[in-house]
């Protein structure tokens, strides 16, 4: 396995005497800050919290679809029962119950 990459490095030509004065190591600054990264938070440890991930990758894309799959649902479940109990309220009609 080959490992490559890009290095972006300065090099500052210093006399003698300035050298001394700042030796390498010694008077160093901090070095700067990165920005913080822009990553989804879908991204990283999925395999901690699964269902989070699900929400991300899936919610995200299908919203609507779900939605309107979850009202199409209901409204059957409720057709559904409502021609279930006709029977029964009809046979209470007929007998006066």
């Amino acid at each position: 396995m080959e490992l490559t990459g890009k290095v972006e490095a300065e090099i500052h030509l210093l006399s003698k005497e300035e050298a001394d004065k700042n030796p390498v190591g010694l008077g160093r600054g901090e070095p700067d800050p990165l920005e913080k990264p822009n990553r989804p938070d879908s991204s990283f440890m999925w395999f901690m919290n699964p269902l989070k991930s699900i929400r991300y990758i899936i919610w995200h894309n299908y919203k609507l679809t779900i939605l309107k799959l979850f009202i199409i649902i209901g409204l059957a479940i409720i057709i559904l029962l409502f021609f279930y109990s006709i029977p029964g309220y009809a046979v209470k009609k007929m007998l006066g119950a």
